[in-house]
């Protein structure tokens, strides 16, 4: 497995019972053996793919684990539907248990998401509690996730239903404003007309004030190879972003889902829970990690000198950090 090469990674794509393809990389240990190796479910966010996890699948493999990483609907070779329903938190979770049922998953597994994948990591946990041995976060705390009409100690509840206004509202414009343009009928033509899919352009607004004129796109950063950059670039202008931007399209979807089916979302208090919270991320910030205690006390959190974008810029940081804890835990077990 080269992190420069894609090709050297198991890509493999699979049809699940809602009728979807999804694509998947499927890593095992050379000493690999089907219900007794531990299993890592690792989901990406937004607008990334599998690809993005490219620097943890061979040090995770080489612990001896099984690392499972699917492109998340709307993405690559994963099937990409129009309707913003079918990717809320709640479907993605059952999209999940289906792909490991097809792939004769049975014991529990530890589940790993950054950002957007966070949502569907948490909601995977909660319906399915008999399925997750431990999970974490990356760049997405919480408290963010609380359930609708749960309270945090001397914070205001979730509203029972929102939408895109309210959401911005609730969380503040001046971090969440940039949703307006992601959600916008025009949104999605002008980011990709003009060809800036590249994941170093995304954050507080700035593809917006790109996009308007009003602020010059900065130059490649060293995050990434010129060849890494090209093929995340190209896989996303192939596929389009405009599916991808259901994420943020599908949040009153997700809220009505939890209100009509009466869900309460909690963690269990008993499940190992770690929080990877960057120090430069609204997502991640020390106020709102303490906030996410509320709903679960045993969470542990780790800070990390990183922005968003943490399973580059912290790379072999995260992957001994997360490595090491997984390790604990499943030893615990």
């Amino acid at each position: 497995m080269d992190p420069l090469n894609p090709e050297s990674f198991n890509l493999q794509k699979i049809k699940l019972p809602t009728g979807r393809t999804y694509e998947y990389c499927d890593q095992t240990p050379t000493d690999y053996k089907h219900d007794e190796t531990p299993v890592l479910l690792l989901i990406h966010g937004f607008p990334e793919l599998w690809y993005d996890w490219r620097y943890q699948i061979g040090p995770w493999v080489r612990r001896g684990w099984r690392v499972i990483v699917p492109s998340m609907l709307g993405y690559a070779g994963t099937d990409k539907p129009d309707d913003p329903a079918l990717y809320t938190p709640f479907a993605l979770a059952g999209e999940m248990a289906d792909l490991l049922d097809a792939l004769d998953v049975k014991k529990p597994i530890v589940v790993i998401a950054h950002d957007w994948g966070a949502p569907t990591a948490f909601s995977f946990a909660t319906r399915y509690t008999e399925r997750t041995k431990a999970l974490v976060s990356l760049n997405f705390d919480i408290y963010i996730f609380k359930p609708p009409g749960v309270s945090i100690p001397n914070q205001p509840p979730m509203p029972m239903s929102i939408t895109t206004d309210q959401l911005v509202a609730f969380g503040g414009a001046d971090w969440l404003g940039y949703w307006y343009f992601l959600c916008s009928e025009g949104g999605p033509a002008k980011i990709q007309s003009n060809k800036t899919v590249s994941p170093e352009l995304w954050g507080d607004g700035t593809i917006e004030k790109i996009m308007d004129g009003n602020l010059e796109a900065p130059g490649p950063s060293d995050l990434m190879t010129a060849k890494e950059r090209q093929f995340h670039i190209d896989t996303l202008e192939a596929g389009g972003i405009d599916k991808p931007l259901n994420y943020y399209r599908q949040t009153p979807h997700a809220f009505a889902i939890q209100d009509r089916l009466k869900l309460n979302p909690v963690l269990p208090t008993t499940l190992p829970v770690l929080l990877v919270a960057p120090d430069h991320e609204p997502f991640g910030s020390p106020d709102r990690a303490e906030k996410s205690r509320g709903l679960v006390p045993s969470m542990e959190v780790v800070r990390i000198d990183s922005a968003h974008f943490t399973l580059l810029e912290k790379r072999d940081e995260v992957t001994q950090i997360i490595g090491d804890w997984v390790e604990k835990k499943l030893k615990e077990a």
